[in-house]
């Protein structure tokens, strides 16, 4: 440990200094010296989240650090991770805001090295959060996406937790299996989901006969061709993927054709300057969750 690597450690502390492109440049040449300061920032975050409270309103080098270890792709960060959201309740998302579950599934997929057992630990586990838990789904499309699974590997899992490996009541963890569903061509499901379907697991606004019935008859080959329309791959530079989280204020926020057709409050599809004054979902209550994929 250097100390320009504690010098890059402290650059990136908050957001009403936030780290410039230089400085991540810097963190990637460090990449041996600062991972064990980016480590150390998330275990103590896992072992107990509240400690982020004692720090200013504007602290967030626990959510930058995650997404510079995935970057790096990092595996000692998993256990990590996955113990961090593990914990029960909301806290977590709370602390983090939208810039981390909307790309936890990319961040799990980034660090985990193909290793499911513990993704599928916090997917299965009633006690965690269902938009963590629904993330942690997702890291399996990134898996796909990146050409670790395959798309029966992924159908095949899903219909496990149909057939009872998930807890037979509403969640949004029932509607990210739809989701994934119709994005992989939901043919070989169409039993379990119209059994979903009728028993009201997935919300009718998310997937529902008539859409299911639709979608069936799609052609395998030309929804497996939409694939790079679907979901994003690993984690890449932290600058490229925080930049409209770092500097809310300095332009107007646009965040794709994708992201303009979600169904989201309009002042957070673009975002004139000075009209937001802090990230969007952050140390929040209410948090705004969406996700790449476009509801069926």
């Amino acid at each position: 440990m250097t100390a320009e690597a504690e010098q890059l450690f402290e650059q990136i502390r908050t957001i009403s200094a936030p780290p410039t492109e230089e400085v991540f440049e810097k963190i990637a040449s460090s990449r041996q010296q600062i991972t064990p300061l980016l480590l150390d920032e998330i275990a103590r975050f896992a072992e107990d989240p509240s400690v982020i409270n004692k720090q200013g309103d504007d602290y967030i080098r626990h959510v930058v650090s995650l997404f510079i270890v995935a970057y790096f792709r990092n595996e000692a960060a998993y256990p990590l991770i996955i113990k961090l959201i593990s914990h029960p309740g909301e806290k977590v998302i709370t602390l983090t805001g939208e810039v981390f579950t909307e790309a936890l599934g990319r961040i799990l997929a980034s660090v985990c090295d193909g290793d499911l057992a513990p993704i599928k630990s916090v997917i299965e586990n009633p006690n965690v959060s269902p938009w963590l838990r629904s993330s942690a789904l997702d890291s399996l499309m990134v898996l796909w996406q990146e050409n670790i699974l395959s798309r029966e590997d992924v159908v095949h899992y899903l219909r496990e937790l149909m057939e009872g490996k998930l807890e037979a009541s509403p969640s949004y963890v029932w509607d990210t299996i739809a989701l994934i569903a119709y994005d992989l061509h939901p043919g070989d499901l169409e039993d379990l989901l119209l059994k979903a379907i009728t028993n009201k697991l997935i919300a009718p606004m998310v997937l529902n006969k008539q859409s299911l019935a639709l979608c069936v008859k799609d052609n395998l080959a030309d929804t497996i061709k939409n694939k790079n329309n679907v979901v994003d791959g690993y984690i890449k530079e932290p600058f490229k993927e925080l930049t409209w989280w770092l500097y809310p204020d300095q332009k107007e926020l646009d965040k794709g054709i994708d992201y303009a057709a979600m169904n989201v409050p309009m002042a957070d599809k673009k975002v004139i300057p000075g009209e937001r004054g802090a990230p969007m979902g952050w140390r929040s209550e209410t948090i705004v969750r969406t996700g790449k994929k476009n509801g069926a």
